[in-house]
């Protein structure tokens, strides 16, 4: 299992650096990933025989039958994002000698259930997580119901399907759903509009295995088909008005973490270490969701990018006002927020011309002249930074260009009007909070 040597062009940096990037970006981005993974797990294994863990034996069988696998099997079973995130936290607690807190026996949970979606042998020994007790999270795939009291069980795997034995009792589990009620399938949500795919796994069971992780966020999959709803009418929205954008998320976007709700609005983000996954409150209504996509699909190309790239060279402690955020930010989450709000104002920049009313049209131009303003005004704030690296100048100066371009295009006086008020009213609530350090 040796990764490749991983290149980005000039010319796709670029792309890149003007919020765009396409399939051919996000597919460089993504094998970069792949093989972060790859080299995690493997430094994972080495770890844990340098230990003397417990889990060793289990851990290198595991990794055996990964080695086995056809390269896109193995490829889309470490890449199923909160795996990736798990990689990496499980290797940081290992490195540091932090035993307690980490799970290595959930590669041999990931061998299983890559190898029932590919239909190989195997015959497995999987610890179980001490957390949450009573249930094995086969990654991607499913949970299964065990004995509260059971510690290990034993899988064994052939043409598809697997049996678990485990604490005298023998469970059946295939790749979908099963008559046995312990067996719970995850949840998928495939959607396809104009001929352009998207598909989901609403995997919150993996999630509790990521160190520090997203797991104690998740708000669970009470109802696949309001999710269902909300994301076929966004991902219409996507398709029809931003095809380009929908282009990078049908490949790039793997995993939804459904998350509680907050007061108002829809809370998203995405993990740094979880390639391919973002997390969504459900939101209010199609358009929401859209957008929140739009903006996250940012995030995770240029998470991807920093992996590749330092973007930022290391100094002292600085904080810098951002105008999407009520706290103060570093400088590497100020590059981050820009990049993020990018997407955003392109996505209503393209809007104005879907409005639906005249309503909607001004809501559009409201926002596509606010956060064009915003992202225009940080990047100027960026571009005066001596600590861009040169990838992170060429990025930062290619933002620019192109909402330097979006900020002399022409906005109805009253929308530009609304769209100051809004950016003076943030500004002045930021500036009378109280002191803070970041």
């Amino acid at each position: 299992m040796n990764p490749p040597v991983h290149r980005l062009p000039r010319s796709v940096l670029d792309e890149l650096a003007a919020g765009r990037g396409g399939p051919d970006a996000v597919a460089r981005l993504a094998s970069a990933q792949r093989s972060k993974t790859l080299l995690l797990v493997r430094a994972l294994v080495l770890l844990v025989q340098e230990a003397g863990h417990p889990d060793r034996a289990a851990v290198e069988a595991a990794y055996h039958v990964l080695a086995s696998l056809r390269p896109d099997d193995r490829a889309a079973a470490l890449g199923h994002p909160p795996v990736a995130a798990w990689a990496f936290g499980t290797a940081s607690l290992l490195a540091r000698g932090d035993r307690s807190a980490a799970y290595p026996g959930l590669l041999a949970a990931v061998a299983v259930a890559a190898a029932v979606r590919s239909g190989i042998d195997a015959d497995l020994d999987v610890p179980l997580a001490p957390d949450p007790c009573g249930r094995l999270d086969l990654p991607g795939l499913g949970t299964v119901a065990v004995p509260a009291h059971a510690t290990r069980a034993r899988i064994r795997c052939a043409a598809g399907r697997a049996e678990v034995h485990c604490a005298g009792e023998r469970i059946g589990i295939v790749a979908g759903p099963s008559a046995d009620r312990r067996w719970l399938p995850v949840p998928r949500l495939w959607l396809t509009h104009d001929g352009l795919p998207l598909s989901l796994l609403l995997d919150t069971g993996t999630w509790r295995h990521v160190p520090a992780g997203a797991g104690h966020r998740a708000g669970g999959v009470t109802d696949p088909r309001g999710w269902r709803h909300r994301l076929d009418g966004a991902w219409r929205i996507l398709v029809d008005g931003h095809r380009p954008v929908a282009e990078e998320i049908s490949p790039a976007l793997r995993a939804l973490l459904p998350v509680a709700p907050p007061p108002t609005g829809t809370r998203s983000g995405t993990f740094h270490h979880a390639f391919g996954s973002v997390a969504m409150s459900l939101p209010p209504d199609p358009r929401s969701a859209a957008v929140t996509l739009a903006h996250e699909i940012q995030h995770l190309k240029l998470a991807a990018l920093t992996d590749m790239f330092a973007l930022v060279e290391p100094g002292p402690p600085e904080f810098f006002y951002a105008p999407w955020r009520p706290d103060p930010r570093p400088l590497d989450g100020l590059l981050h927020g820009a990049y993020a709000h990018l997407g955003v104002a392109g996505f209503w920049r393209r809007q104005r011309g879907a409005a639906g009313d005249r309503a909607q049209r001004h809501r559009a131009e409201v926002e596509s002249a606010r956060w064009t303003r915003a992202a225009d005004d940080t990047v100027r704030v960026l571009r005066a930074q001596r600590r861009l690296t040169p990838v992170g100048r060429r990025l930062v100066d290619g933002m620019a260009d192109v909402l330097d371009d979006w900020a002399r295009e022409p906005v109805p006086p009253e929308a530009a009007a609304e769209a100051r008020r809004l950016l003076d009213a943030h500004r002045t609530r930021w500036a009378r909070a109280p002191a803070r350090t970041g």
